[in-house]
């Protein structure tokens, strides 16, 4: 039976490292993940498949490097993974009243390392708490003021990962809901 999945790409459209949408959307067919959609230009790809999350997270990830030449990591999640990350907020007064500085790292693993690593990195009031497959990020005075990156995020507690606006993550949360909705209508007799 095919599920929705959204695919998250790692390090997409920053730094450089450039990926039109068409060409995700065009990639994703092409392996047989089907009816694919993106969402915004940050590397956000809702498709359908038979396969597990990570087979689906790998076979586009190999077929965007085979196709486009760019290497990037794909976590994928489902809707029910999206929604739990929704509902176990932190921090539910930035998600309604500054969206766009809350995010939601999505992490490939287990945090290895205690979250107080990264303590010498938060010098503007920067909160960090672990979540359901992922972290959640607060940056009152802006991500881009921070010295909380990615990248510190990842060498001191061990894990890789992408980060989302709680925008970007309530819009995703949307659209697999929707999805999981329309296709259940069409399952009714």
């Amino acid at each position: 039976m095919s599920v929705r999945l959204a695919g998250l790409l790692r390090a997409i459209n920053v730094g450089g490292r450039k990926l039109a949408m068409a060409d995700l959307r065009r990639v994703a067919a092409q392996i047989g993940l089907t009816d694919p959609e993106t969402l915004l230009a940050s590397g956000n790809v809702i498709f359908g498949t038979t396969l597990a999350a990570s087979a689906a997270g790998q076979a586009l990830s190999t077929a965007i490097h085979a196709d486009l030449g760019l290497r990037t990591e794909v976590l994928v999640r489902s809707g029910l993974e999206i929604a739990a990350v929704v509902a176990a907020n932190p921090f539910p007064e930035a998600a309604r009243a500054e969206p766009a500085r809350l995010m939601a790292m999505f992490i490939d693993a287990a945090v290895e390392a205690p979250l107080a690593t990264l303590a010498s990195a938060c010098r503007g009031g920067e909160q960090v708490r672990a979540g359901p497959g992922c972290l959640y990020l607060w940056f009152p005075k802006g991500a881009g003021a921070s010295a909380l990156s990615n990248a510190v995020i990842e060498r001191r507690i061990g894990v890789r990962g992408t980060a989302r606006n709680w925008n970007t993550v309530s819009k995703i949360a949307q659209r697999l809901a929707l999805s999981s909705t329309t296709a259940q209508s069409r399952d009714c007799p």
